[in-house]
């Protein structure tokens, strides 16, 4: 598999480079990074559809075929404004009877998938401008065109670029951007689920278990191969449903994967069962989810993806990768188009931020010593004040927001049942609705729980804002709000609050935690402005051989270090002040490792009585 891997790895990258390079209307790096790939997932999403022949008449040339066609008779328009974002905006994005019948007679007979991943971006609405010219994409569907047994591709049932293949690449292609490139074997990929979920289950049934007759390598998959009803009953009324799996640094989602095929195994042997039994609540479990097995395949995948799984990354595009392959594993499991569902939102599950900083639980108690908040010179170069000195309207908005977030949603989820009853609204409206209420929740409630943090990095923890000028001397000034806001804090305790609050932490939290210590790297930095460091025509073992010379001569490459910096002595900062590290004295006089980090934030975020974290 590993060798198969790279090339497709180096594929992938070879055309995300060339939309990059291609993309019309943004002029950022991340931005277009980003949107990059947001265009390959959905271009290999419809591809999926399309050679399993739910496009059209079953046209396994639908995206070649309408691409030629374009060209010849819209000349004036590019594939992806004339046809590629009307068929994901109003295609498949949209209930055939709310189409534009002009938009239905161009892309013909497509299922209603849902505005996920076919809505309109973020970076679509803010840049209406945005185009991508035909030829990057003809390159990419050239290519898919030319792989073995390309009428299978992404198919999952035959030999070349299945699933799994696919991602294998993608960890190759995502640990590459900033580390060496890595992919987790089968056999490592086994022995973590062992460790985390296998152990987990075990855990949870040590009554029906005789762990002295199995071992603990093949216990579960034995339990499964002979289950019985009890056994059974419990899987499906209080393991399963409660289960929390967290990666917090995703990447491309190979763990969250491996866990998703797991529990599709568990499942898969629950059904059996309830089909084998004469146990009315098992027989009652399996009609509720259909009359065929597709359709109980596509509602388990479901559950498990938006009840089970958790991640969170620092990259916007590594949430679009690891949600990309979730969605293909749930399309996997339908044999025709009938057994197509709108694709689950995975926003609320699988979302971007920096998962070493932001709050995980709020200390309430500790309110009631806050003082009113003092402010210091802006020439003030004495100690850092000490204690707790938030504001106490700061914080108390930070528990009514709390408060505001639990009600409104609720309001609303009753709101919009009361709609569906009547008929009032379409069921995709309502979900769109309800999807606005929360990030409109979300919106206000970020930037209070973000001032809260710089209050408490800037006044309790005594944190300045540091960065590394050209010269190589460090240059230090009061924290900003802009500066907390800018390391995109994930708050955990919010954002996953029925999990933190509600059930104390996560059953099983994995991750394959970065390496190297908490310092400026120059890899992840070139990485992350390579169309700037491009357009200077630096390449990145020159930047690595004269940072410091080209820093001088290049005043917005000077300008992205500088913010780069000090967003690295900032948090360096915070995780050795903060209590929410514990780290070894010889830490705080060196850089700190990552993998130190993020072992100790794993624990903090697990059950207490959870299956200890699984660090690779």
């Amino acid at each position: 598999m590993d060798v198969a891997c790279r090339p497709l790895a180096q594929a992938l990258a070879d055309h995300h480079r060339g939309f990059v390079e291609a993309l019309v209307g943004l002029s950022q790096t991340t931005e277009r990074r980003w949107f990059a790939h947001v265009l390959l997932g959905r271009l290999l999403l419809i591809y999926d559809l399309q050679v399993a022949g739910f496009l059209g008449a079953g046209d396994r040339w639908y995206l070649h075929s309408h691409l030629s066609q374009q060209a010849a008779t819209q000349t004036e328009v590019t594939f992806f404004k004339g046809f590629l974002q009307p068929l994901c905006h109003q295609g498949l994005g949209l209930p055939e009877v709310e189409r534009p019948r002009s938009l239905t007679a161009t892309i013909g007979n497509v299922p209603y998938l849902g505005s996920q991943p076919f809505g309109v971006h973020p970076l679509e609405q803010r840049y209406p401008q945005l185009d991508l010219p035909d030829e990057p994409i003809e390159r990419f569907l050239g290519w898919l065109a030319e792989q073995p047994i390309a009428h299978n591709l992404l198919s999952g049932r035959a030999q070349g670029i299945d699933r799994e293949l696919l991602a294998g690449a993608y960890e190759y292609l995502m640990t590459a951007q900033t580390d060496k490139a890595a992919m987790s074997t089968a056999d490592t990929l086994q022995k973590i689920g062992r460790h985390t979920l296998d152990a987990h289950i075990l855990k949870a049934l040590p009554s029906v278990i005789a762990l002295d007759a199995i071992t603990a390598v093949t216990a579960v998959d034995a339990l499964l191969a002979a289950l019985d009803t009890e056994t059974c009953r419990r899987l499906l009324t209080t393991v399963l449903p409660t289960l929390s799996v967290l990666d917090p640094a995703c990447g491309s989602g190979r763990y969250l994967l491996m866990i998703f095929e797991r529990l599709q195994a568990i499942y898969r042997a629950c059904w059996r069962c309830a089909h084998a039994s004469t146990d009315a609540e098992l027989q009652a479990w399996g009609r509720s989810l259909g009359l065929t097995q597709t359709a109980a395949e596509w509602r388990l995948a479901e559950q498990i993806l938006t009840q089970n799984l958790y991640g969170v990354d620092l990259q916007p595009e590594a949430v679009h990768i690891t949600q990309l392959q979730l969605w293909l594993r749930l399309l996997s499991t339908a044999t025709q188009v009938e057994d197509l569902q709108p694709l689950p939102d995975l926003d609320f599950n699988i979302t971007a931020g920096n998962a070493l900083m932001g709050f995980i639980r709020v200390d309430t108690a500790s309110f009631d010593k806050i003082v009113p908040k003092r402010s210091r010179p802006a020439d003030s170069q004495g100690p850092a004040l000490q204690g707790n000195l938030l504001q106490p309207l700061t914080a108390a908005s930070y528990r009514d927001t709390l408060t505001e977030q639990k009600i409104r949603v609720e309001h609303y989820q009753a709101q919009t049942r009361a709609m569906g009853s009547e008929g009032g609204l379409p069921e995709y409206v309502q979900t769109a609705f309800l999807r606005d209420r929360i990030d409109e929740v979300n919106r206000a409630v970020q930037p209070k729980l973000n001032r809260l943090l710089w209050e408490t990095l800037s006044y309790k923890l005594g944190i300045w804002a540091k960065e590394v000028l050209p010269s190589g001397k460090t240059r230090k000034r009061l924290l900003q709000l802009a500066d907390v806001e800018a390391l995109s804090p994930f708050h955990w305790g919010f954002f996953f609050n029925a999990v933190i609050q509600q059930r104390g932490g996560f059953d099983i939290v994995l991750t394959a935690a970065p390496t190297g210590t908490l310092r400026p790297q120059v890899n992840a930095f070139y990485h992350q402005h390579q169309a700037l460091f491009e357009q200077h025509h630096i390449a990145l073992a020159e930047f690595r051989r004269s940072r410091r010379q080209l820093l001088r001569q290049h005043a917005d490459l000077a300008e992205h270090w500088r913010a780069y910096t000090r967003g690295i002595a900032c948090l360096r900062d915070f995780v050795r002040r903060s209590d929410s590290y514990q780290l070894p004295a010889a830490s705080t006089q060196r850089s700190v490792a990552l993998k130190l980090l993020f072992a100790q934030r794993c624990l903090a975020l697990t059950k207490p009585d959870g299956i200890p974290p699984y660090i690779q």
